[in-house]
């Protein structure tokens, strides 16, 4: 029977990632402007935080670190520096999962994926099973963010390989899959181009 304590929004954690280096766009995606007054990273950062999630783990490398430091946001949130970047993305992934190891599920968010909603993050959450992850699907292919449980996270914990990514690891448990009437879940925005595409520039 699922433990109803440890499942509640304010006890799962969300990890973002950010430590990428943008090298097609040019510039740190996470700093990227949302809205005058908002970036990438702090309009995600508040969209799990509004379903409550703790802690919200942002995954960053060092060249943004100044930069995340100014950022007003919640206690809950941690700024992690990635050490080695350079690896790919199940590095950061790992980087991320190490400070949440003994969490029930856990979100994964990517930072060039600014359009996440907290109505989407709590009908991912309202799917959650112990042994299996979770997916918003559009057209029939999965997007962010991911929902995993605890038995992906051991897995990804132990797993010490880089050459492993994520989707191989996701791969290898069962996948509840929730539809999107629209394509935001799918929407990566990794060049100049798809910035001035997908906010009306």
């Amino acid at each position: 029977m699922m433990n109803e304590k440890k499942t509640t929004a304010d006890t799962c954690p969300a990890i973002i990632l950010s430590a990428g280096f943008s090298e097609r766009m040019g510039q740190p995606k996470a700093l990227l402007k949302w809205n005058p007054s908002t970036t990438f990273i702090e309009k995600i950062i508040n969209e799990f935080c509004s379903f409550n999630c703790n802690p919200v783990i942002c995954v960053i490398n060092k060249s943004i670190e100044p930069d995340c430091s100014r950022l007003r946001v919640p206690s809950r949130v941690k700024f992690i520096i990635n050490e080695h970047p350079e690896s790919g993305r199940f590095s950061s992934v790992r980087t991320g999962i190490n400070e949440i190891t003994e969490a029930d599920f856990c979100f994964i968010h990517n930072v060039d994926n600014p359009f996440v909603n907290r109505d989407v993050i709590s009908r991912l959450f309202a799917l959650r099973d112990p042994d299996a992850w979770c997916s918003p699907v559009y057209a029939g292919k999965g997007g962010h963010p991911v929902l995993i449980s605890s038995s992906v996270i051991r897995v990804i914990a132990n797993t010490h390989d880089l050459a492993i990514t994520l989707a191989d690891i996701l791969n290898s448990f069962p996948r509840i899959n929730m539809e999107m009437a629209d394509d935001t879940p799918l929407r990566n925005i990794n060049t100049q181009d798809d910035y001035k595409k997908y906010l009306g520039e």
